[in-house]
């Protein structure tokens, strides 16, 4: 079997009508109440309009299936995606964001978040073009869930949200179609969007307390401070590469040149012996260190040209007659 996504779709020979809302839920593991699950959603959901929701199973999950495939043979608006083997979060929401056709997409856990009673304060806030993503903010007793991770955000890419993680968003179709983002970047979707120079908003949502979503989310992987440090970059300098790589060369540079010439001077002036003093070793390195580093900066700038044709990180509002 191959590693591309199965889709289990309409066999009807035309194209339904589109829904009103799609929604997106990925399943990372096989023990979720995939049934329970999407009848809360679907009762607080099928009050705005038409839905379709959309199941992204990421790996072999029997079990989930089979209960999609039940929902699905009795009638329900249910479209199962599943992945040969698993390929990440990211790689099941892009693909399920793909393939939705409704004009407002949401995006759900698979494990309750936030009451499902909050839900369509955020599909009638885009709607109503309060802004073009709405993302919860989780709350428990007044205080945000991931504060480390949020302060760290807020000093690299100066982000002016509180829950970045939130896997409750609600987008305009064309947020849907136009981000792109791998690896663990869904976690920062919020981010990705706000660069693209989408509107986006918080709505702050009570998490129950003794909610397990809760309690997952609270635990802080280590490996997010890397994914931070990297999303900085790439919203920062991936543009315009020089401009990290070349103030790090030239400050590496900068200062093995000053070294090796106050070694040179010691040497000529003063007489001072080098073959027994690694400075003089030391400052060589960083001299090509230095130019290592720019020549890299250099490469990226190239690379940056060459496809900044097929690289669109900004959005047009709107054309003024």
């Amino acid at each position: 079997m191959s590693d591309a996504a199965t889709v289990t779709a309409p066999a009807a020979a035309t194209e339904p009508a589109a829904p009103a809302l799609s929604v997106v839920v990925s399943l990372g593991r096989d023990d979720t109440d995939v049934t329970g699950t999407y009848a809360a959603y679907k009762a607080v959901l099928a009050p705005l309009g038409s839905l379709e929701f959309v199941y992204v199973l990421d790996g072999p999950q029997p079990a989930s299936r089979a209960a999609l495939r039940t929902l699905r043979q009795a009638g329900e608006p249910v479209e199962i995606l599943a992945f040969a083997r698993p390929f990440g979060k990211a790689a099941a929401l892009t693909v399920g964001l793909r393939q939705c056709r409704g004009e407002t997409v949401l995006t759900l856990p698979a494990v309750p978040e936030i009451a499902a009673a909050d839900l369509p304060r955020f599909v009638r806030g885009v709607q109503a073009g309060e802004a073009d993503m709405l993302v919860a903010h989780r709350m428990l007793e007044g205080k945000p869930l991931a504060p480390k991770l949020e302060w760290a955000l807020r000093l690299l890419v100066q982000s002016p949200f509180h829950d970045v993680r939130s896997e409750v968003r609600a987008m305009r179709a064309q947020v849907a179609q136009e981000l792109t983002f791998y690896g663990n970047q869904d976690r920062f979707l919020p981010l990705i969007a706000s660069a693209h120079g989408f509107a986006v908003k918080e709505l702050d949502v009570h998490v129950p307390a003794g909610s397990v979503a809760r309690l997952h989310q609270l635990r802080t992987d280590p490996s997010l401070f890397l994914d931070v440090v990297t999303l900085f970059f790439l919203l920062k300098f991936m543009r315009k590469p020089f401009r990290f790589f070349g103030g790090v060369g030239f400050g590496i540079l900068g200062v093995g040149g000053l070294a090796t010439a106050w070694l040179v001077f010691v040497r000529l002036v003063f007489g001072t012996p080098l073959a027994d003093r690694p400075a003089l070793i030391l400052s060589s390195l960083m001299v090509v260190l230095g130019i290592q580093v720019i020549a890299v900066g250099l490469i990226g700038e190239i690379i940056a040209f060459a496809f900044a044709r097929e690289i669109k990180d900004y959005k047009i509002d709107r054309v003024v007659d």
